[in-house]
């Protein structure tokens, strides 16, 4: 039985091969992602939405990989970038005026997971007219994936705290024995106000994933499969810091250390603290 206040994926198939789902849990992942960006209200609830579906899209497509997502806003609103790793860490950058995105002409939904060999895999459609984020999804999941798939994605906001997050994942296997059929149970299961409205539903269910799995699936054959951890996290490091000094041309660095003043920075996506002595700036001189 999955932890209801731990932040997972949980997945599942149906025993006749025809459905795969998965269900995620994302509270506290969201919270951290919407603290170090500190944003509130519309935006901070597209950020969680999209960490989930982050979260959702590796855990579907490409476990193993790492996935990023970014949703770019209409009218110049700005966008929302959601970077999910195979260690369970997520993590979210914003670019723009820091207000909420609007969806309309020239808003996209861009899903990248980088391959082992270093290449890029990208999908890039327009959002849906009249939708949003999870509209988003599902369309490179049809276009780009070529793959029947309903996602939902919620995060609900009270003030600047995360109440609930998460969202669900049903996707259609190519190896669905009969598909019209399945097609057929994902339009009348999902298509209703209850899965619709995801957000309602998981405040029925106190935000507890397995719960929604259950509910999902009810009535079907199932067996659950493997679930994997999710957390708020960043991979910066002070070594990542002077790698990155490192590339600066000499007189750069000698002008910081001329300065006198260890240097203060601050990651843009977790807001963890790397300080820079002025003994290790000099380090990079010799090294130089």
């Amino acid at each position: 039985m999955a932890d209801p206040a731990a932040d997972q994926v949980l997945r599942a198939m149906t025993n006749d091969g025809a459905l795969r789902v998965l269900v995620a849990s994302t509270t506290r992942s969201c919270q951290g992602a919407i603290d170090a960006q500190s944003v509130k209200g519309k935006l901070a609830e597209q950020v969680g939405e999209l960490l989930t579906g982050a979260a959702l899209f590796r855990e579907t497509m490409a476990p193993n990989l790492r996935v990023q997502c970014l949703v770019r806003g209409s009218k110049g609103s700005g966008q929302i970038i959601a970077d999910s790793h195979p260690d369970g860490w997520l993590r979210s950058l914003l670019r723009g005026p820091g207000e909420a995105l609007t969806f309309g002409e020239g808003s996209i939904v861009h899903l990248m997971r980088s391959l082992p060999n270093g290449e890029l895999q990208q999908g890039v459609v327009e959002v849906p007219e009249g939708g949003g984020i999870s509209e988003g999804f599902m369309s490179v999941m049809h276009h780009s994936e070529q793959i029947v798939t309903v996602i939902r994605l919620a995060c609900e906001m009270d003030g600047e705290k995360v109440v609930r997050a998460g969202g669900y994942l049903v996707q259609l296997l190519p190896e669905a024995p009969d598909r019209e059929e399945a097609v057929q149970l994902i339009t009348d299961r999902l298509g209703g106000e209850t899965f619709s409205d995801i957000k309602a539903h998981l405040k029925a269910l106190d935000g507890d994933p397995q719960k929604l799995l259950e509910v999902l699936l009810e009535g079907m054959e199932w067996t659950p499969l493997a679930n994997s951890g999710l957390r708020f996290g960043c991979d910066c490091s002070k070594s990542r810091v002077l790698a990155s000094l490192a590339t600066l041309d000499r007189s750069e660095v000698q002008s910081m250390v001329d300065d006198g003043e260890a240097l203060d920075m601050s990651c843009e996506l977790c807001g963890r603290r790397h300080i820079v002595e002025i003994s290790e700036l000099r380090g990079l001189l010799v090294d130089s």
